[in-house]
């Protein structure tokens, strides 16, 4: 049976190979800290099908990144506690790298961010135990790096490794995160022979961009900071940015981040610390910023440094790792673009806030 999604005329430079990837994940939560009460009585069991489908080179970046596969992942986890710490579902959309290798044998790897179903969370009365977890839904984050060992040509053997977190993001607290390094072990089935010859490997023309681009985002966070079960509090965030682009999908970008904390003013009116509350509660940040663009998604990492310290803003340097996604792109070349992204905010291994921002690049 064969699958080959065509549009126009069947052309290798408009061709889509899809596959299904099962995989078995086998390994045991990590005690990332002292203050992980819950026992790990047995080891962490994952079931996993991944849907796939594979880049055809119709665009440059996707030549020059060997030809990436994006997938969405479909799983459940038994965590090895199931009184405490349940169970979990989860759905991870996903992107996959070739680092090396030949026709035969690959090594691919593989990241993705998604969202989580927990059948167990902390609960003061019926689940003190669970320090890690605070609610139902949460963040699933997952990197691994894996071997294709071709079997057939349908048929390939997946080996390799993986580590999955999940966590709030200091939406709800606790907020301690659960921690699993795994052993993976699974088959990519694609419907077609997966044929090289299907791409398009010849030269697409370079459009020309402006080095300089300015971007400005904005949005909002949100936080629970005080007690479990307690208010969640907002954050008003604003980024402004002016950044270059280093080779064709690079781009470095330096700037200035403001937001207003209203935990931190809830807190300081009522302890009466100092006399404007307002201005106590506003951060002032400049930054770096790197962001990789791959297609309409794109992957930035950030790292800032407060130049003033507010009551509850945790240390002076803080970093923000986010996903964006285009949904409108306009002017010359398409260049300029609207943004939808989101973004975790921690100090250094410890979880601040998850926010979601606007942006617009001109």
């Amino acid at each position: 049976m064969k699958f080959l999604l065509l549009f126009g005329q069947q052309s290798k430079t408009h061709s889509y190979q899809f596959a299904l990837e099962p995989a078995f994940k086998y390994g045991k939560i990590l005690k990332h800290t002292v203050n992980f009460k819950p026992a790990i009585e047995q080891h962490s069991l994952s079931a996993e099908l991944n849907f796939t489908w594979q880049s055809n080179g119709e665009k440059e970046w996707q030549q020059l990144l060997h030809y990436p596969a994006w997938g969405v992942a479909t799983g459940y986890t038994y965590f090895g506690n199931k009184n405490v710490l349940g169970e979990e579902y989860y759905v991870v959309p996903n992107v996959q790298f070739r680092l090396a290798g030949n026709k035969n044998i690959q090594l691919w790897l593989k990241a993705g961010v998604g969202l989580a179903w927990l059948t167990k969370h902390y609960d003061a009365l019926q689940n003190p135990t669970n320090d890690v977890i605070a609610s139902a839904i949460n963040n699933s984050s997952t990197v691994a790096l894996r071997f294709k060992i071709k079997a057939s040509p349908k048929l390939s053997l997946v080996l390799g490794g993986s580590f999955t977190h999940s966590s709030t993001g200091d939406v709800r607290m606790p907020n301690l995160g659960i921690n699993v390094p795994t052993v993976d072990l699974g088959i990519l089935f694609s419907f077609s022979p997966l044929n090289n010859e299907l791409f398009n490997h010849g030269s697409i023309p370079i459009q020309k961009r402006k080095s300089i681009v300015l971007t400005i985002r904005g949005g909002v966070g949100m936080y629970e900071i005080f007690i479990p079960d307690g208010p969640i509090y907002p954050l008003i965030l604003n980024e402004t940015g002016i950044g270059k682009y280093f080779g064709k999908w690079n781009k470095f970008s330096v700037g200035v981040e403001t937001f207003y904390s209203a935990a931190n003013f809830h807190f300081v009116q009522e302890q009466k610390i100092g006399t404007n509350y307002l201005k106590q509660s506003i951060v002032i940040a400049p930054f770096i910023q790197d962001e990789m663009e791959w297609g309409p998604v794109s992957f930035t990492m950030m790292i800032a440094y407060q130049t003033k310290q507010t009551t509850l803003s945790g240390t002076a340097i803080y970093q923000k790792l986010g996903v964006n996604h285009a949904i409108y792109c306009f002017g010359q070349n398409k260049q300029r673009k609207i943004s939808f992204g989101i973004f975790l905010t921690t100090h250094w291994a410890n979880a601040d806030y998850v926010s979601s921002l606007l942006s617009l690049q001109i």
